[in-house]
């Protein structure tokens, strides 16, 4: 009985394993995508705020 309820906890600890490295690819997969989206915004505000004080100066000549 003793070897059956540690073979069963093996095999739970490996499916607990499994889960959380599937839950840490996915967080890194996650981390990337909103790395590279807050990149791309800045980007996009960096090119609004040129474009508006390119029309600002523009305007006031």
């Amino acid at each position: 009985m003793r070897a059956y309820d540690h073979s069963e906890k093996a095999k739970h600890e490996q499916a607990k394993q499994r889960s959380l490295e599937a839950i840490d690819l996915r967080l890194a997969r996650h981390e990337k995508l909103t790395r590279i989206t807050l990149i791309l915004v800045v980007i996009l505000a960096g090119l609004s705020l040129a474009l508006l004080a390119t029309q600002l100066i523009n305007y006031s000549n």
